[in-house]
């Protein structure tokens, strides 16, 4: 928990770096204006809506950032809600909670790294690798809610005592913890490269940021992975512990 909501805070707050100063605005521009999402003068009803919820790049093109990483972000949770609603449930009854997670990060992990790969001119490439991603990470979202109950089944089944409350609190404070340390690890490596607000970066930065967006959230997504592979509660026993819970507490009524 701690490492996976540390890549997600690393990747969140570095995007938007990624998008300003890496991402080519001209190709952004162009890429934008192919679905429509470029002011003109026979606007229509659906173009307005747009234009109101500022997904229209004005005359001046001076929004272009705003719109294109809108755009990103919303396409990444469309994708994202897709995959809970279908994958997760499914994906899990099959193969187990563990495992799905496992698989869904390390895929994660895979499509996050390709962002440093992919140039700056090529818009269309960041929205496949961003859809790829967010559909890898959707199965994961509600399992790790799951797994925190099977973790307190675990504990009750191993130790004969119940602790729900203690099991919670730990995971919390990990997941709260990871968001934190995401968000200071994001901010020291941009700023170790040279990186200035508001100002056209140096080489140097421009590497900082596209690392923080890809190579080193992928790193902490692959220590998740890894310490999943510990994780010993699998399908299987996780059947056994609930029908031995159950029959524990039917003796105990």
């Amino acid at each position: 928990i701690l490492f996976f909501f540390s890549s997600f805070a690393i990747l969140g707050n570095s995007m938007s770096y990624y998008f300003n100063y890496y991402v080519d605005k001209n190709a952004l521009y162009a890429f934008l204006k192919a679905f429509g999402l470029v002011s003109s003068s026979d606007a229509g009803i659906m173009h307005s809506m747009l234009s109101a919820f500022g997904l229209i790049v004005v005359a001046d093109h001076s929004n272009v950032f705003a719109v294109g990483y809108s755009l990103f972000n919303m396409v990444g949770q469309i994708m994202t809600l897709i995959g809970v609603i279908t994958l997760s449930g499914w994906l899990s009854g099959i193969f187990g909670k563990r495992n799905v997670f496992v698989v869904g990060l390390a895929f994660t992990a895979v499509f996050t790294a390709m962002f440093y790969l992919v140039g700056c001119t090529s818009i269309t490439s960041m929205f496949i690798i961003n859809i790829l991603k967010s559909l890898s990470y959707a199965p994961t979202i509600p399992l790790l809610w799951a797994m925190m109950g099977d973790v307190a089944d675990f504990s009750e089944w191993k130790y004969n005592r119940r602790a729900t409350g203690f099991t919670f609190a730990g995971i919390v404070f990990a997941l709260k913890a990871g968001l934190g340390l995401g968000g200071a690890i994001c901010g020291v490596i941009v700023d170790s490269f040279g990186f200035i607000p508001n100002a056209a970066q140096s080489t140097t930065a421009i590497l900082g940021i596209r690392l923080s967006s890809s190579l080193i959230p992928s790193v902490t997504f692959v220590i998740g992975v890894v310490a999943l592979c510990f994780y010993p509660i699998t399908k299987k026993s996780n059947e056994d512990i609930q029908k031995d819970l159950s029959e524990r507490r039917s003796v105990a009524e």
